[in-house]
């Protein structure tokens, strides 16, 4: 055993004691001045150690509590933390709203749907429309021009006009 404690920041060594088995059998014996100021400063240095190993822990743990107030207000349940029913309570509600949304978005995507059935419908009934109009003013044309060809229709025509 090098040191009489298992620290890291002991400094007094067992041979610095008395003998193991005087200091076992009498803890109030003198120690020496040199003994005393070895102790002496131990303690300093591991009250120093502690001192700032405190300071350290206390600035860290600001700066947590800063960060921490800093996401409790972009997400205010976190103030709640610990309380893991709120977070399963908010979990089940937030999943019924995305349900029912996603129920709403579904009934106007399919009312769209028809929508666009019902549309691309007129416009092929109205292409159909355009192409029978385009072949009677064919037809028209072509009687008209078979009619003017014929004998005798045109007297007549020239009768009708008047």
């Amino acid at each position: 055993m090098d040191s009489m404690f298992e620290d890291d920041i002991s400094i007094l060594t067992q041979d610095a004691l008395v003998q193991e088995d005087e200091w076992l059998d009498s803890p109030n014996t003198d120690l020496s001045s040199e003994m005393c100021s070895a102790s002496h400063f131990a303690l300093i240095t591991a009250y120093d150690d502690i001192k700032n190993r405190l300071t350290g822990l206390e600035r860290e743990n600001a700066c947590l509590k800063r960060k921490l107030k800093m996401y409790e207000i972009k997400f205010p349940l976190i103030s709640e933390f610990g309380d893991e029913r709120i977070f399963s309570v908010y979990d089940s509600k937030e999943t019924s709203l995305l349900k029912s949304e996603k129920a709403n978005l579904q009934q106007q995507l399919n009312q769209f749907q028809r929508e666009l059935q019902k549309s691309k419908e007129r416009d092929e009934q109205l292409a159909e429309m355009i192409q029978a109009y385009e072949k009677l003013c064919v037809e028209k044309t072509d009687l008209e021009s078979e009619m003017g060809q014929m004998p005798g229709t045109a007297a007549r025509d020239g009768e009708l006009e008047r």
